[in-house]
C-alpha cells in the first residue's frame, strides 16, 4: 500500500518552475547512446523503456557537455557513451522487483521509500567511454551487480589479478572527465554512475518524477 501511494503521489508532468528534461544526444556531436533498458539486454531481462532516449534536467545535461569538452581537450580519442539517464519511478519499480530478496538488492535503489533513485529526479547518469563507437574496456560490463564493478575495491582487484591496470586507468579517465570536467560526484559501488550533486542537494532542488519518457517533448 505504501508503494502504491508513492506512485500516485509522484508528478507525471514537470512541476511548474522546475527545470525541464532535455534530450542529451543532440548536445554534442560525439555523444552516443546505448540505452539498455530500452532492450531486454540488461540485468532485469525486460524491456523497461518504450523508447531509447537519454533525457536529463537541463543544467545536468550541460554538465555532461562540459565533461565531454574535458575529454576533447585531454583525451580526444574518447567520447561519452550513455547507458541510462532520467528513469521514471515506474521503471525503477520494475528494476527493483527483479532483484528484491536477492544478494543484488543492495545495488538497486528501493522505490518504496521517500527518496527512491536519483535517476528519477533527472540528475543521475550511467555511462562509459567509447572510441570511434567501440566501448572502452572497464573490466566489467555496465550494470554488473557485484564487487568487481565497485570503485572502492579496484586496487585490491588489480593486486589479485582480477582487474588490469589499464582497465582501472580507463575508469579513472571517465571519473576525472565527469568529476573534474563536469562537476559530477561518484558513488562507491558503480564505476558507471554519476550524480549531479550529493543526493540530499538533488532532492531539495528537484522533484522525484514519474513522467513517461515518451511524453517528454
Amino acid at each position: 500500500m505504501i508503494g502504491l501511494l508513492l506512485i500516485m503521489a509522484l508528478p507525471t508532468t514537470i512541476p511548474s518552475g522546475e527545470e525541464p528534461l532535455v534530450d542529451v544526444a543532440p548536445l554534442h556531436p560525439r555523444f552516443r547512446l546505448d540505452i539498455r533498458y530500452a532492450t531486454a539486454d540488461n540485468f532485469a531481462k525486460v524491456k523497461a523503456y518504450p523508447v531509447a532516449r537519454c533525457v536529463l534536467r537541463k543544467s545536468v545535461a550541460e554538465m555532461a557537455v562540459r565533461a565531454q569538452r574535458w575529454l576533447d581537450e585531454r583525451h580526444p580519442r574518447y567520447a561519452l557513451l550513455f547507458k541510462d539517464c532520467y528513469r521514471p519511478d515506474r521503471v525503477q519499480r520494475v528494476l527493483f522487483e527483479a532483484v528484491r530478496g536477492t544478494k543484488m538488492q543492495g545495488y538497486v535503489a528501493n522505490p518504496n521509500t521517500k527518496t527512491g533513485s536519483i535517476h528519477s529526479y533527472g540528475a543521475a547518469i550511467d555511462l562509459t567511454l567509447h572510441e570511434d563507437g567501440v566501448e572502452v574496456d572497464m573490466g566489467t560490463i555496465y550494470d554488473f551487480l557485484g564487487k568487481l564493478a565497485e570503485p572502492r575495491h579496484e586496487e585490491r582487484f588489480v593486486a589479485e589479478g582480477k582487474l588490469t591496470r589499464q582497465q582501472v586507468e580507463n575508469r579513472l579517465v571517465l571519473r576525472r572527465a565527469m568529476t573534474e570536467g563536469g562537476g559530477f560526484v561518484t558513488i562507491p559501488n558503480e564505476w558507471w554512475h554519476f550524480n549531479a550533486a550529493p543526493a540530499p542537494a538533488i532532492r531539495k532542488r528537484f522533484s522525484r518524477l514519474d513522467v513517461p519518457l515518451e511524453s517528454i517533448p
